[in-house]
């Protein structure tokens, strides 16, 4: 019988073999600039997470898009990317690769859960409002079908922009109630057309960035998906949801799911 222990080395189907099986999660850092450009101190904060030996180091979200944040602060990459802006990213994977550890970068839209102090209309799969004590968000637009289609290029091409600068990974954000996990949830996505209504339309916007963010860094590099195991709403992504939408990733060449 064979132990594994957190100090054993794993590799992911991609290829890739990481050191150890000790990750930090996801935390937001708010350390942007006012261009919402990395800077020194992700640098330096990264710097010292690689030095403490974990094998993984997940970064704060990294947004596709300025118009809709988590929160400002956030680090956005969209478009073509500066001189500056390239040289900051490419400090920040530095440190962060630093004593044999893999930095993924998180990527992510926030969606209707943009506050409302960045954009007063938000953007959702359908025009459900956020209802959560104590912050304020407004009531979302439905996303047409072209900016669907957009967003899941930004993904894409934001996946690409971490390649090109030194990250050794990505992690598509597909919880916490931001945009992709909107559209999982039924009680949040009420379209009718193909990104809603049945759990494989609902999923749809997921498997496509799945599919772009692959495509775009190739099939040695390593992408993972943050999924709810549920909404723990009446009426929203169930356990049986989870676990089907699980299923499916098994066949996109997904090297990680953290749930």
């Amino acid at each position: 019988m064979t132990t594994t222990s957190i100090e054993n080395e794993l590799t992911l189907p991609c290829g890739v073999t990481i050191k150890n099986r000790l990750c930090k999660a996801a935390m937001t850092e708010g350390l942007a600039d006012a261009a919402n450009r990395a800077t020194g101190k992700h640098e330096t904060l990264y710097g010292r997470w690689a030095d403490g030996g974990a094998g993984i180091l997940l970064t704060g979200n990294v947004q596709v898009d300025h118009r809709y944040l988590e929160r400002p602060g956030n680090v956005v990459i969209e478009g073509p990317q500066s001189n500056e802006q390239l040289a900051a990213l490419q400090a920040y994977a530095a440190a962060g690769t630093r004593n044999n550890t893999q930095l993924w970068m998180q990527i992510s839209h926030a969606g209707r859960q943009t506050p409302a102090a960045v954009a007063e209309e938000p953007v959702g799969p359908s025009d459900v409002a956020l209802k959560m004590p104590g912050a304020a968000f407004g009531t979302p637009r439905p996303l047409t079908h072209e900016e669907i289609l957009d967003v899941i290029e930004r993904f894409a091409h934001t996946a690409a922009i971490a390649k090109q600068t030194g990250f050794t990974g990505v992690q598509i954000h597909g919880a916490h109630g931001y945009l992709i996990s909107e559209f999982l949830s039924p009680d949040v996505n009420t379209r009718t057309d193909q990104w809603g209504g049945s759990l494989e339309n609902r999923a749809r916007l997921l498997l496509e960035v799945v599919r772009a963010v692959r495509a775009a860094v190739g099939d040695d590099f390593p992408v993972s998906l943050k999924l709810n195991s549920a909404d723990f709403q009446r009426g929203g992504f169930s356990p049986e949801d989870g676990i089907t939408v699980a299923k499916w990733l098994n066949d996109e060449k997904l090297d990680l799911l953290e749930v």
